[in-house]
């Protein structure tokens, strides 16, 4: 018997489910109603604006972990088979091959492949582990139990932005999706990430494996690899200094499938889809069904699991800056508190090359002195050019008492690379007569020679006849207020939907949204932005589909300058990300008036049910 034909039930089970010929013949007759609800206002009183973006890091040994999902890692429904995770890329010659303990693989370059402990820590997998959960109990088709493996993939490069919240990571390496132990498999090559900044991302990989088929027990074939496929689709990532963990897109999601393959369940708990490009791709292996819900009773186990990634970003190094508390007017012998920051250790450059601190960080002296026109280490200038009145040095904890401690003048020089210090200043008759100027300094400690830790704050006292008073910056008070409102009482219509190709598509205009704001005066400017948000579509009757096969395409109906139409957005059907989570629709940098509005396209499957549609609208307005 080939081994294609023990799994004859199985196929029954994907494929003979919840199928209605009649619904087929009818669907390209139905029409299908979609208006928006009545908007969900998401205004507060208090709104702050974003704060800037910080410059990218780079990051570089960053970790991959994703198990795909728990059908990956479940007993299979041919006897004495289980779908299982391999490192690397586990070849066959036919679909009689089976992945043994001699051609399984717990590692393959990056990549490694874990298994789930009864603590929920990972260790090491073995090969009798597939087989078992994380208890050691035998996983079996009908006890709903499995493996927990997940493939690691280590050495990941890239960028991130934590307060942009992007990021682009890529990796190197493989693991391979055997079912029915290796009747049927698939492999993930050099799998990339991008997150955008509104928080959705995609996951991209090179996808390789072999042509089968349950009704063609002889068709082998080894697939040409499909670069760059979606295979998995992220919304909701709050990218970390440190990394994050999320759940890929799946439950709700609706895809096409070919005539004749198994036909996508779209209701229930457990309905949805992997990414159309990756199910594409797995029709081809004769895994179709198995990534999208068919009405079987393995769709509880199909939905993704958690990917993780794992990295540490540090935030971007800037150049040591010193701010002084009072730089003028000072009389003999008062306090001023003296701040820095960025002074971070920078390799061997910062090392010092005398006791006591030699070949370790140095940190910085914090000065006040008198110092000559020429006087940085840099520079060449002898010691004789830096009179110092007042000292201390900045270092690290662990080295404050190399140094003496706090009575010989050692102040902490935190991990972010900050100090504050209080320092008397006084000076002396010949000190003020002689040559140079006055000022708080900062240079490397311990002989180390390294310009940006080399500042110079001047400083100035008062003389006995002076008369002083200081006059900040003149500031006109804040004055005016911002808001928003619809030009109407309804968001929005789309009207009927009307059969195109394989699907339903509706159009319409949204209500136009009039944006004023008479705010002017303060210090820093007043910009906005208008983003909007749709939830899932839901009829009467128990339908539904996913708010993400509804796209926009943003309108500046009247506006300044300053005023920026948000970016046109395509329904998921379409390759687009759609709505179903906070879109921008007009931003400005100044305070402006505006009138905006966006034009709708919504492109669901054919195979939608009919009934009239609603789904709610939420604007937030950032200020």
């Amino acid at each position: 018997m080939h081994p294609w034909h023990a799994v004859g039930t199985r196929r029954k089970a994907e494929k003979g489910t919840n199928v209605d010929s009649s619904t087929h013949r009818r669907r390209f007759v139905r029409v299908t109603t979609a208006s928006l609800a009545a908007a969900a206002i998401a205004l507060g009183g208090a709104l702050v604006a974003a704060p800037a973006h910080a410059a990218e890091t780079t990051v570089d040994g960053a970790v991959f972990r994703w198990g795909i999902n728990a059908e990956s890692n479940a007993a299979a429904f041919a006897p004495g088979t289980v779908n299982l995770l391999s490192a690397g890329i586990v070849t066959a010659t036919s679909s009689a091959d089976r992945v043994t303990a001699s051609n399984w693989k717990q590692s393959d370059g990056n990549t490694q492949i874990l298994k789930k402990q009864a603590d929920g820590s990972y260790a090491t997998a073995t090969f009798a582990g597939l087989r078992t959960d994380a208890n050691g109990t035998t996983i079996t088709s009908g006890n709903g139990l499995n493996s927990g493996h997940i493939a690691e993939i280590t050495g990941g490069t890239g960028t991130v932005d934590v307060d942009a919240g992007t990021a682009t990571i890529q990796w190197t390496g493989s693991f391979t999706s055997a079912y029915y132990s290796g009747m049927t498999r698939s492999w993930i090559t050099d799998p990339k990430l991008t997150v955008a900044s509104d928080g959705t991302g995609t996951v991209t990989a090179t996808l390789g494996g072999y042509g089968t088929s349950m009704d063609d027990p002889d068709k082998f074939e080894t697939l040409t690899p499909e670069p760059n496929v979606v295979i998995a689709t992220l919304t909701g990532v709050d990218v970390t200094p440190t990394g994050f963990t999320v759940t890929p897109d799946y439950l709700g999601r609706t895809i096409t499938v070919p005539e004749g393959s198994v036909a996508q369940v779209t209701t229930g708990a457990n309905a949805g889809a992997f990414p159309q490009p990756f199910v594409d791709f797995q029709v081809k292996t004769g895994q179709g069904s198995y990534w999208y819900s068919s009405g079987g009773s393995a769709d509880a186990r199909k939905p993704a699991s958690a990917l993780s990634v794992a990295y540490t970003a540090a935030p971007a190094a800037s150049a040591p800056t010193v701010t002084v508390s009072k730089t003028t007017g000072l009389t003999q012998g008062e306090t001023v508190t003296v701040t820095g920051s960025g002074f971070l250790p920078s390799g061997t450059a910062t090392n010092g090359t005398r006791p006591p601190l030699a070949g370790t960080f140095s940190g910085t002296y914090v000065v006040f002195g008198k110092f000559a026109d020429v006087w940085k280490p840099t520079a060449g200038a002898a010691s004789s050019a830096r009179s110092v009145i007042a000292q201390k040095w900045a270092v690290p904890a662990a080295s404050m008492a190399t140094i003496g401690g706090a009575n010989s003048g050692a102040i902490e020089l935190k991990e972010d690379g900050t100090f504050s210090v209080d320092l008397a200043l006084s000076t002396t008759e010949a000190q003020n007569l002689a040559a140079g100027n006055f000022g708080i300094y900062t240079y490397a400690g311990s002989g180390t020679v390294y310009a940006p830790f080399e500042t110079f704050t001047p400083i100035a006292f008062a003389s006995s006849t002076d008369v002083i008073v200081e006059v900040p910056d003149w500031v006109d008070n804040p004055t005016g207020s911002f808001g928003w409102a619809f030009e109407g009482t309804s968001p929005a219509s789309l009207g009927t939907a009307v059969q195109d190709g394989a699907n339903f598509t509706a159009s319409g205009t949204l209500t136009n949204i009039v944006v004023t704001d008479t705010r002017a005066g303060g210090t820093t400017p007043y910009a906005w932005s208008i983003s909007g948000q749709v939830g899932n579509f839901a009829s009467s009757t128990g339908g539904s589909f996913s708010s993400d096969l509804l796209g926009w395409k943003p309108t500046l109906v009247t506006a300044g300058q300053t005023v920026t139409a948000g970016a046109e957005v395509a329904s998921t059907r379409l390759g687009g990300t759609g709505l179903g989570a906070s879109r921008v629709l007009a931003s400005s940098t100044a305070a402006a008036n505006a009138t905006v509005g966006a034009d709708l396209s919504l492109v669901i499957p054919g195979t939608t049910p009919a009934g009239d549609y609603t789904a709610k609208l939420t604007i937030t307005a950032l200020q």
